[in-house]
């Protein structure tokens, strides 16, 4: 998956483009655009990021999950090998202290996460306050990006291509992989 990440000036470029985009066939849910604006965009009828598109809340819950869950099986396995007061523990009776860290794991990782900007829109931080908006593209296929690219460079010179990124899962990702074209 790649993801074009577009600033803009106005929101009547915004609209222009989201038609565009409706003539690649990439409706609402291949888009979002970030701004301080939420009401202008909700006035235009565009579809505005989400809390989890605009902060870290997905990478850090899956990270979080992640080093809970192993922390869960550590205490678990402790528990079963070393038996402290006489304790002993059946298979689901581990499993379930395995999953219920893992959860709370998940849950502290969210709350990080929740209170932290998305690593990806940071570079933009400045350019959103002072009232720029951010139309970020998500598409499957690499030549449908390519193609995305020129249309929009074409039609709309006034909305500036700012970064591309190949999207994926990496949860142990140190979020160095995304490199705007102006820092």
């Amino acid at each position: 998956m790649r993801t074009l990440y577009y600033l803009i000036d106005k929101l009547d470029t915004a609209e222009v483009m989201v038609e565009t985009l409706k003539s690649l066939n990439i409706n609402a849910d291949g888009y979002y655009i970030v701004s301080r604006d939420r009401d202008g965009l909700r006035r235009h009828h565009l579809h505005d990021a989400s809390v989890m598109d605009e902060t870290d809340l997905v990478h850090s819950g899956e990270r979080g999950a992640l080093v809970g869950g192993l922390c869960g099986l550590l205490f678990a396995l402790w528990i079963v090998t070393m038996k402290p007061m006489g304790l002993s523990l059946t298979l689901w009776s581990f499993l379930f202290v395995s999953a219920l860290i893992g959860c709370f794991g998940a849950w502290v990782g969210g709350m990080v996460g929740i209170s932290h900007e998305h690593y990806k829109l940071a570079p933009f931080h400045d350019a959103i306050a002072r009232g720029k908006y951010l139309m970020v593209i998500s598409v499957r296929e690499v030549a449908k990006a390519r193609e995305l690219k020129q249309v929009m460079h074409r039609r709309h010179p006034d909305a500036l291509f700012e970064a591309e990124d190949a999207t994926g899962v990496d949860v142990l990702s140190d979020k160095a992989g995304f490199h705007p074209r102006h820092p």
